[in-house]
């Protein structure tokens, strides 16, 4: 009966057409985001207009509805929710949602995203005019309508951006040319140009390139610094990164870190800036930078025991600071017991 059974499930199989694909899979990973699911959401077909789309939103176990909202603005439609039953972090999120997309391409979109009209057919064509490119970026503004330059463009991190930000130098001593270089201060945002790395709150990617280079690093949760190791992933393998500033999209910001307590960002971000640096820094380079993690969090806490700033959270800061200084002490091998 069992042989029967899965030859018959076998046949069935053969004859059921594959599901058509379309130009574009639209990626929304959400966790507690009932706040903006619904403004991204309803914005999509406006910015895909032109194009053939799907939605897959991965929610990573909301506690505020979120995943019914999605669900009900979705329907039977264009668009599916897949419910996690935990936080599957950004980075698994997208991978789940990918391996059931159709799309030639696919969008990865933050859910405080708001699609232009048009926004998405601009990527897609401006990027088949590019050969050498595998993604493309619109331009992120904020709620006032200015560009977020400062946010959304990168290049990508060395051992001296990473002192600088450590040390504190641009606020200290006013300027620095390695953060100018860093935060690309020197690119004009009306021009057409690859930008190393553009942050994943909305990027379009060829669907190949994930064949190509595989998923994103589920290492990096629940999130930050993933979609920096993708960029660097897709520029060692000689493609390119296109900012296409004639396609928009604005960006609210902060959706997650709402959620989120300052003292745990901290942590995360130094144990996922770490486990970037032990892929794409040398071991000299990435010694001293766990010195400068050290000394770094030893200036911030010395800041906070002196008022500066004065708030509630301060203690919370303090125990951050210190749990990372123990983690940096062990190379985060041994970070389950900082």
């Amino acid at each position: 009966m069992a042989l029967t059974t899965e030859t018959e499930s076998r046949t069935a199989e053969a004859q059921d057409p594959a599901p058509a694909p379309v130009d574009v899979s639209v990626v929304v990973v959400t966790w507690n985001s009932a706040p903006w699911i619904a403004r991204c959401l309803e914005a999509i077909e406006a910015g895909c207009a032109g194009l053939s789309w799907e939605v897959i939103v991965h929610d990573n176990a909301s506690r505020d509805g979120t995943a019914a909202i999605a669900e009900a603005l979705l329907g039977a439609g264009r668009g599916k929710v897949v419910r996690s039953d935990r936080n599957d972090g950004f980075a698994g999120g997208v991978n789940r949602a990918v391996a059931r997309a159709r799309g030639l391409h696919v969008l990865l979109l933050n859910p405080d995203c708001e699609l232009a009209p048009g926004c998405v057919e601009t990527l897609v064509r401006r990027l088949a005019a590019c050969d050498g490119a595998v993604a493309a970026a619109p331009l992120l503004l904020g709620e006032d309508g200015r560009h977020q330059r400062e946010f959304q463009l990168r290049r990508f991190p060395t051992l001296r951006t990473f002192a600088s930000e450590l040390f504190l130098t641009e606020r200290l001593f006013g300027s620095d040319s390695e953060i100018d270089r860093y935060r690309c201060r020197d690119l004009d945002v009306g021009v057409e140009q690859p930008v190393e790395q553009p942050a994943g709150a909305a990027l379009l990617l060829r669907r190949e390139i994930f064949d190509l280079l595989g998923p994103l690093d589920e290492r990096f949760a629940p999130a930050w610094f993933e979609d920096v190791d993708y960029c660097k992933r897709i520029a060692e393998a000689g493609r390119e990164i296109l900012f296409v500033p004639s396609a928009r999209a604005t960006h609210h910001g902060g959706a997650s870190l709402v959620e989120m307590q300052s003292g745990e960002f901290v942590e995360i971000w130094y144990r996922n800036l770490w486990r970037y640096a032990e892929t794409w820094l040398t071991s000299d380079e990435r010694e001293r930078l766990r010195w400068f993690i050290i000394v770094g969090m030893g200036m911030r806490a010395a800041a906070v025991i002196a008022g500066l700033p004065a708030d509630a959270g301060r203690r919370d800061m303090l125990v951050a600071y210190g749990r990372v200084i123990r983690s940096a002490w062990v190379r985060w091998n041994d970070a389950s017991r900082s």
